[in-house]
C-alpha cells in the first residue's frame, strides 16, 4: 500500500444545494438541517410532534440494477417478480425526494423509523414518537424488533381489511380490460422475505449499507380476464 496516498475526502452536502422539489414536499411536521450521526450529510429534524405509527413515503428514485449503482447508501433493493432484484436509487438529489436525507442510526436507542415495503414502494413508519429536535433515523432490524413486527402485522390486517371492502372489489373489477394480455405478478398478499442475507449490514456503519427489505406487503394475485 501506498502509504503516502491521500485519503478521499468525503463531499460535505450543504443545504443550498438541496434542490428545490425536495424541499417543496417536505411535511409540514420536518425540516432538513446537518444531521447530527454525520457530519457530511444533510438529516431531516423533527419541527413538530409525530406520532407514533405515522407513515411517510414513498420513497423516490431511479429503478437500476444492482451493477449500476455507484453509491448504495441512498438506496433500497427490492424484488419484483418480472424484473429481480432492482434498486431504488436516490444517491441523485434531483432524482429523489426529501427522504433520501434521513440517516441511518446508529444503535437501536436513536432509531425512531422503521422501512416497510407496501406493493414494491417503500414507506417509513415512526417505531416511537419522535420530539421537536429529534433527528429522524431509520434501521431494517426487521421483524427481530417486537415492535415492528407489531406494526408490520398492523399493516398487513389493514391492507386485508382494504381489500375486502365492498368499494375495494369494485375498483378492482372495473380496472381490468379484456384486451389485457399480460398476466400480472403473482404474489402473495402476507409475503415476507424480500430481503438478501449476504447483502445485510453486521454493524452500523452507513458507508457500507445497501437498503435491503425485511419485510413487504405485496398486492393479492389477480387473474386477469382474456
Amino acid at each position: 500500500m501506498n502509504q503516502n496516498a491521500a485519503e478521499p475526502v468525503a463531499t460535505t452536502e450543504t443545504l443550498a444545494e438541496v434542490p428545490e422539489h425536495v424541499l417543496r414536499g417536505l411535511p409540514e411536521e420536518v425540516r432538513l438541517f446537518p444531521s447530527a450521526v454525520d457530519k457530511t450529510r444533510i438529516g431531516v429534524w423533527a419541527t413538530k410532534p409525530i406520532l407514533k405509527g405515522k407513515k411517510f413515503g414513498p420513497f423516490v428514485g431511479d429503478k437500476k440494477k444492482r451493477s449500476q449503482v455507484k453509491n448504495n447508501v441512498y438506496m433500497w433493493e427490492v424484488y419484483y417478480p418480472n424484473l429481480g432484484w432492482m434498486c431504488i436509487d436516490a444517491t441523485d438529489p434531483e432524482k429523489g425526494n426529501w427522504l433520501r436525507y434521513v440517516n441511518w442510526a446508529c444503535s437501536g436507542e436513536e432509531q425512531n423509523l422503521f422501512p416497510l415495503e407496501i406493493n414494491r414502494a417503500i414507506y417509513y413508519k415512526t417505531l416511537k414518537p419522535i420530539a421537536p429536535g429529534e433527528e429522524l433515523l431509520v434501521w431494517y432490524n426487521g421483524e427481530d424488533n417486537p415492535e415492528i413486527a407489531a406494526a408490520i402485522e398492523e399493516e398487513r390486517a389493514s391492507a386485508r381489511s382494504k381489500r375486502s371492502s365492498p368499494k375495494s372489489r369494485k375498483a378492482t373489477v372495473s380496472a381490468w380490460h379484456p384486451d389485457v394480455h399480460r398476466q400480472p405478478p403473482r404474489t402473495s398478499p402476507d409475503s415476507i422475505g424480500m430481503s438478501r442475507p449476504q447483502l445485510q449490514p453486521s454493524s452500523r456503519d452507513p458507508s457500507s449499507k445497501s437498503r435491503c427489505f425485511a419485510c413487504s406487503l405485496t398486492a393479492p394475485e389477480v387473474t386477469w380476464s382474456q
